[in-house]
């Protein structure tokens, strides 16, 4: 039976995470640590001088849960130390609102599987798009029974998954996708107290059809195996080649 952790980046009370938990009972024994709140879009933050809380708390049936006041990535480095390393997987989510293309940049729900991935724990995020978890209801255990019986995840690479775009009410299926590229514009307004506020973001989207923007955008279900190092490793030769003139 696997061990496996569930953290997130919207809170220990968010729907998702509850959703989540009690669907991967059927796979394992199921420990949920999470934040308090909210930590959408802090990326891989981590408290490093900062203490940080720990307490058990009653919120979803049937699973040990556990909040703390730290980032969703303190929340897989406490619970591994917490817990001596006995987890054997590591799911985060599932996010409300979609991590496709550079979102992973942003995305603090795809970071704490980054984490789990790091510390050599097989690892993955599921996130669905804003207000959407009708299909997260109708279709993650499918889902889950994909990736479980077909073994997908491994401590050589992560997976960040992704149900289909919102007003997409049944998925065209599931999809092994490249990730995608998202550029964002973003309009900064100052507001009546001198600060600056995001008002407005243009998305310019990728849209080469093997990636997981667009093939969110077609109804598909999309994951993405992805790795830490970010090394272009095609342009190595070419770098030398240029500082040996």
């Amino acid at each position: 039976m696997l061990n496996i952790l569930v953290t997130n980046d919207d809170g220990i009370k968010a729907n998702g995470i509850a959703i989540l938990a009690n669907a991967l009972k059927k796979y394992g024994s199921v420990t949920v640590v999470a934040p308090d709140g909210g930590r959408s879009a802090g990326s891989h933050s981590i408290n490093i001088r900062k203490p940080i809380s720990f307490e058990r708390v009653d919120v979803i049936e049937g699973v040990d849960c556990y909040m703390t006041d730290g980032t969703p990535v303190d929340c897989v480095r406490l619970a591994r130390s917490i817990f001596n390393d006995k987890f054997d997987l590591v799911v985060s989510g599932v996010n409300d609102g979609l991590n496709l293309g550079t979102d992973i940049i942003y995305s603090s729900t795809v970071a704490a599987a980054r984490e789990g991935f790091i510390e050599g724990i097989p690892s993955i995020s599921i996130s669905t798009d804003v207000d959407s978890f009708y299909i997260v209801n109708n279709e993650l255990e499918s889902l889950l029974d994909y990736i479980f019986d077909c073994h997908l995840f491994s401590d050589e690479y992560y997976l960040n998954i992704n149900f289909p775009v919102k007003g997409i009410d049944k998925s065209t299926g599931i999809k092994i996708a490249r990730q995608g590229i998202k550029r964002f514009k973003t309009t900064f307004v100052k507001n009546t107290e001198g600060l600056y506020m995001e008002a407005k973001n243009d998305i310019t989207y990728d849209e080469d059809i093997t990636t997981d923007v667009c093939l969110a955008s077609m109804g598909y279900i999309t994951i993405v195996p992805l790795v830490v190092n970010q090394t272009d490793n095609e342009k190595i030769d070419l770098l030398e080649n240029i500082l040996l003139g």
